[in-house]
This record gives structure tokens, C-alpha cells and sequence, in this order.
């Protein structure tokens, strides 16, 4: 389905996003599997964001305009030439360059830099491109399965989807940490609540990795042993993107679920959301957070399951266990009785990175495994997340 330029498909809220977007038009348009994003924000790269090659033409870079007003409103001729003046410098030379904006299509502009190139290619220096967010947008919409990813489906009653953030991990670990992480963690759940039919992807290194080698696989006339490397290469790629799904439906339900979300977002310390959410998106795509060798564990279970049928058990390290014991030996001193052992009353890191996450896949696949009513759900008093109790094994 060929999709149409339209109004409704507004700029990304970020400038990753949009480099994204770009990384894709242009690897779809150029067909090229080894388009790379060079370096990362504060890099030295002269300007050059991604780095491609069409056919035989190679190098060219791709600049994602960013300036101190996002999105991108107006482009003007000194913004071309300071861009072009830094991608000479960059090494081996380019063959040519794009400039990618959100700003609007300018005819003018499009003139100044047609006169540009006459000039250049008397010279034999490289070519540029300009391209506004319209023309982005009509290459993006070109190729479904980018139009999909970035603006979501479109027809009959369906809305569209924004792309609103990718995270990458490697090693079963998301790459984002410390304040990078929690600043995403925050701007997304903002960006959900302001457009919940938004998506964002988790996608992990090893995924993209079988999705390249599998394309050796598409000639035809595979011999037997091929077909059987490219069975298995496709089970394990739907292995990795099955977790990857789980650990987006689970980290939505964190940061949008009505009844979960308020309790790591408002009731409790919202800076350590992003330690809850790490931890969430590790223990779905099989990364190791626990040392082996640790044996102490929390078991948790909610607060009205008295028989405690519906346990649910997460490792945690001796220095958690004993920061656990600690908190309780406090309370019964100041207070001469007991702490009820709930989440609540658990310490802030222990209750961050192994309770919220427990209790929240807990939740999850009383919905999904154990096929629960929400009545019954609702009846263990699992969504009084808080309430939840604990022991120590």
C-alpha cells in the first residue's frame, strides 16, 4: 500500500527519533544493509550523523538538522554552508551530502543549493541535498513497513501510531543508563500520556544482527543445510523479539496502567522509576542482573492471597537481603512492634529493582497465564501494589 503525504504526519518530539526515521528512509532508498548511525550526540563526526553508501557511490553522509529550537522550523543559506563547510573536513571525502530537516520544503533554498552544485561539480567537490520534512515524509511513506513503524498504520477507522522512542539494548541490557535513562523514562511516560496511542520499540543488538545475516538467505536455490541455518537463525530471532515484546508490554503497563503507574511515577520515588524499568527489561530478555552464586530471595504475593497461593519470587543480592533486615530491626526499635512486611515499608533500591518489577510481571500473567478475571485480580488486592506482602528465603 502506497501511503499519502499528509498533514497528520507531525515531526518527531526528539531529535534521536528523527535520526531514526532518517536511518530508515535512507537504508530502505538506497538499499543498503550496512547504513550506519556514525557516533553519538557530543562526538566529534564533522556533522555527519549517518553514513551510508548507494550502489557504487560511497561515502555519503546524512546530517539530521538539529538546532536549539526542535523540531526544526526554518532552514536558511548560512545553515547550509556552515553544514557544508564542516562535512568537507570529515575523512575518508565525501561522494555526497544530505541535509535532512523538519523544516517546511523551501523552493528558494532548493534554487541556492541547485546553483551550489554547478559550482561544485565544476570542482569536483561533492554533491549536496536538502531535503524539508514534506519531501522526508513522501520517501518515508514510500516504503510500508518504515510508514508503519514511524506513523503506524493508517485506513478505515485505525489511528496512527507515532513512533515515539527507540531503546536500544546489548548483552540483555538496555544501553541507556544512570540520567540518560531516567530523563527517557520520564519523557516517555509523559509522551504516552500525551498521545496513548503512541508505540516505542525495545529492539536489541543480537535481533538486528540475525535480521542481517538472514538476508544471505534470500536468493533462491538454498541447499538443504542453508535452509535449515536459516529455520534456526528464524527461531532464534523470534526467541529475542517475543522477549522484546514482552518487555514493551510490561514497561507500558509501568508507565500507563492505571492502576500500577501512579505507584512508581507518584507514590513512590519517581527517580528511581528508571531503575524499576531496567531491571523489568532484563529479567524479559534473559540479561543477568544477579551474580551467580546469591541465594537469598523476596517472595512476594498480594495482600488478600492469605493461602499464599500466588507467590512470586525474585532473587536479590546479600547486601539487599541484609538492607531488608536492617529496615525491620530499625522499625521494631523505634516503634516497639514489628514492620509489616509489605512493599511499601521496603527499601528504596530493593523495592525499585526487584519488588516493582516482580509485582508488575506478577500482575501481568495473572492476566495472561493464569487467565484471571480482573475481578478476581482485583479481589487479591493485587492492584494495591503497595499492600503487597513479603517474605525473605
Amino acid at each position: 500500500m502506497q501511503y499519502r503525504v499528509s498533514a497528520e504526519y507531525a515531526p518527531p518530539r526528539y531529535w534521536e527519533q528523527f535520526e531514526e526515521l532518517c536511518a530508515d528512509v535512507f537504508q530502505s532508498q538506497f538499499g543498503d544493509p550496512a547504513l550506519v548511525r556514525h557516533g553519538r550526540g557530543g562526538q566529534a563526526q564533522h556533522g555527519i550523523d549517518i553514513l551510508a553508501r548507494n550502489g557504487v557511490v560511497y561515502p555519503i553522509g546524512l546530517q539530521c538538522k538539529k538546532k536549539s529550537q526542535w523540531p526544526v522550523r526554518k532552514l536558511n543559506k548560512a545553515d547550509v554552508n556552515s553544514a557544508i563547510d564542516e562535512a568537507a573536513k570529515f575523512d575518508p571525502a565525501l561522494k555526497e551530502f544530505y541535509i535532512l530537516t523538519t523544516a517546511p520544503d523551501d523552493a528558494a533554498l532548493q534554487s541556492y543549493v541547485a546553483t551550489l552544485n554547478q559550482a561544485r561539480e565544476a570542482k569536483g567537490l561533492f554533491r549536496v541535498v536538502v531535503l524539508g520534512w514534506g519531501e522526508i515524509v513522501r520517501r518515508a511513506t514510500s516504503d510500508s513497513d518504515v510508514a508503519n513503524k514511524h506513523f503506524g498504520p493508517t485506513g478505515g477507522d485505525t489511528r496512527r501510531s507515532p513512533l515515539l522512542t527507540v531503546w536500544m539494548m546489548s548483552g540483555g541490557a538496555l544501553e541507556k543508563t544512570g540520567r540518560e535513562l531516567e530523563l527517557s523514562v520520564a519523557e516517555l511516560a509523559q509522551d504516552l500520556c500525551d498521545m496513548p496511542a503512541g508505540h516505542f520499540v525495545i529492539r536489541q543488538r543480537e535481533s538486528d544482527s540475525i535480521v542481517e545475516t538472514l538476508k544471505a538467505f534470500e536468493q533462491p536455490g538454498l541447499s538443504l543445510a542453508q535452509r535449515r541455518e536459516r529455520i534456526n537463525l528464524r527461531e532464534q530471532l523470534r526467541v529475542l523479539t517475543d522477549r522484546e515484546a514482552r518487555a514493551i508490554h510490561g514497561v507500558r503497563a509501568m508507565l500507563t496502567d492505571a492502576d500500577i503507574a501512579p505507584w512508581i511515577l507518584q507514590v513512590w520515588k519517581p527517580s528511581l522509576a528508571h531503575v524499576s524499568v531496567a531491571a523489568y527489561v532484563r529479567d524479559h530478555t534473559g540479561g543477568a542482573d544477579i551474580p551467580m552464586g546469591i541465594s537469598n530471595w523476596l517472595r512476594l504475593y498480594p495482600p488478600n492471597d492469605h493461602m499464599r497461593e500466588h507467590r512470586n519470587a525474585v532473587r536479590v543480592t546479600a547486601e539487599e537481603a541484609a538492607s531488608v533486615m536492617r529496615a525491620q530491626q530499625k522499625h521494631l526499635v523505634k516503634y516497639k512492634k514489628p514492620m509489616v512486611p509489605s512493599a511499601d515499608e521496603l527499601p528504596e533500591p530493593v523495592r525499585a529493582r526487584a519488588a516493582i518489577p516482580r509485582i508488575v510481571r506478577g500482575i501481568l500473567d495473572f492476566r495472561t497465564l493464569d487467565r484471571l478475571t480482573e475481578e478476581r485480580i482485583r479481589a487479591l488486592g493485587a492492584f494495591d501494589v503497595g499492600q503487597w506482602k513479603y517474605e525473605q528465603a
